[in-house]
């Protein structure tokens, strides 16, 4: 039998692929002159008039090829890098994904008009069963054929359902735009992921790695330009707690709207007790003095008047880097913030006690044209003052508590210390929830173990006469 025979039989196999069909009708029109070729009828020929169109291989379909079900997809083992696929036997163009973070469904075809393939992510393999995910394929697949585009269904990327969250939350929450900086920096690639592709076990090792990884980062001036450095030591276990708790809001509000199905953010366990490790440090005795002398010394004397107003008023560093002079009232003595700049979104009058009216009298014999009490030392790109840059404040802080021998203070501690200075001498909780601005009463009663002070050094005093007296005087 001659070449062109032995292709007219290979043309009989009922199980030839389109793609080996195609192949073999080119190689007899080469043979036979160009005319064209007769092949027997295919199975899909005999139903369907209009000859198959010829398309690339598509090897992806006929790899790791197996019945699919719920314990061979548990019993597959994830890479440790890249991903893997393993095909359905059933529906051919349904696969699981298989990554380091988890496994998904997805849903593959080629393109013949973009010459590739492409995919649509169904879910992942904890939330649909094996005859859902085969259900759902043959809706993307009978779409697909009808014309569509598979690839525009993919739902909310993690990252649209940040910005979704932010375009409706930033009027309302003061935190909004840092709040959404943080949830999408820390994710990493994740961030344009399917928002429902992503697991509590992909949520859960970004926030160890945060924990146990990364470290604070912050802007400081090195050669006239602010750039991004890392201080302080390796794992920030509050900050990931803080990340998770964000992000978890985020979900929570996208499942509310129905954007997405699931929250992958719950039950993942705080890395940081903040219970058992709730901050009360606070400047007193020896380290107090040190403090004190350190910073009458320092040089940025801008820089110093705004430290010395946190510890006056008791106020968040944000709060005071933004004081207007427009927002002062020396007379009364009262500072009143807005309540779009509290961060209990509602006014709040801030008494002004006497140091804290000297320092803003002395910087307002130096006030220029700009109304912010701490200004910048230079103009922005609008050529106007805008507030000192907090990398200042870190600046002369880190130099004051270096020169004081004072380690582990934070600026946010001198909130902590006017607090702590409050109970000490007696004030209550109402006072003390009014001075600082708190929310609620459970903030302010932090420092109710120092009201005791007052009343311990009186049982003290008592104790030593009645023993002296019961001693003889002795």
């Amino acid at each position: 039998m001659d070449a062109a025979g032995l292709i007219i039989e290979a043309l009989k196999d009922p199980n030839l692929t389109p793609e080996a069909r195609a192949g073999l009708v080119a190689s007899l029109s080469v043979l036979t002159g160009g005319a064209p070729a007769v092949a027997p009828p295919s199975r899909v020929d005999s139903v369907n008039s209009t000859p198959a169109e010829p398309r690339p291989k598509a090897r992806f379909i006929r790899e790791n090829r197996e019945r699919l079900t719920k314990g061979s997809i548990e019993a597959m083992a994830l890479p440790e890098r890249g991903e893997r696929m393993v095909w359905d036997d059933d529906v051919r163009q349904l696969a699981v994904r298989l990554r380091p973070g988890g496994a998904s469904w997805i849903v593959a075809i080629w393109d013949k008009d973009r010459r590739r393939k492409v995919s649509r992510t169904l879910g992942n393999v904890s939330k649909l069963t094996p005859e859902q995910a085969r259900a759902r394929a043959r809706e993307v697949l009978g779409a697909a054929a009808a014309g569509e585009d598979i690839r525009r269904d993919i739902g909310l990327t993690v990252r649209q359902m940040v910005e979704a969250w932010h375009t409706e939350k930033k009027g309302a929450l003061r935190t909004a735009d840092e709040m959404a900086g943080k949830a999408l920096d820390y994710l990493g690639s994740a961030a344009d992921r399917p928002a429902n592709d992503l697991r509590r076990e992909d949520i859960g090792a970004i926030h160890h790695d945060i924990a146990t990884k990364a470290r604070r980062r912050v802007k400081k001036r090195i050669g006239g330009e602010l750039v991004e450095v890392l201080v302080g030591p390796v794992g920030i276990p509050a900050t990931a707690d803080k990340w998770k708790a964000t992000l978890r809001a985020i979900y929570g509000w996208a499942r509310r709207k129905g954007l997405v199905s699931d929250n992958p953010c719950i039950e993942i366990d705080a890395a940081y007790d903040a219970a058992g490790r709730a901050r009360t440090q606070y400047l007193h005795g020896d380290a107090l003095r040190r403090f004190w002398t350190a910073l009458e010394a320092d040089r940025d004397a801008d820089a110093r008047d705004m430290v010395l107003m946190l510890l006056f008023t008791g106020q968040r560093r944000g709060n005071v880097l933004a004081m207007r002079w427009s927002d002062i009232d020396l007379k009364a003595r009262l500072w009143t913030l807005g309540a779009a700049d509290t961060k209990q979104r509602s006014a709040q009058t801030v008494p002004l006690v006497a140091e804290a009216v000297e320092v803003l009298e002395r910087r307002r014999r130096m006030r220029g044209t700009c109304d912010y009490v701490f200004a910048a030392a230079r103009l922005s790109k609008d050529g106007t003052h805008g507030p000192m840059h907090d990398s200042r404040v870190r600046d002369l802080w880190d130099r004051v508590c270096t020169a004081a021998e004072i380690s582990d203070l934070r600026l946010h501690d001198l909130r902590h210390t006017a607090g702590s200075w409050l109970a000490r001498l007696g004030a209550n909780t109402a006072v003390r929830q009014k001075a600082l601005g708190h929310k609620t009463a459970a903030m302010a009663a932090r420092y109710a173990h120092l009201e005791l002070d007052p009343v311990r050094d009186a049982l003290q005093g008592m104790t030593a006469a009645l023993t002296k007296e019961a001693r003889g005087g002795k």
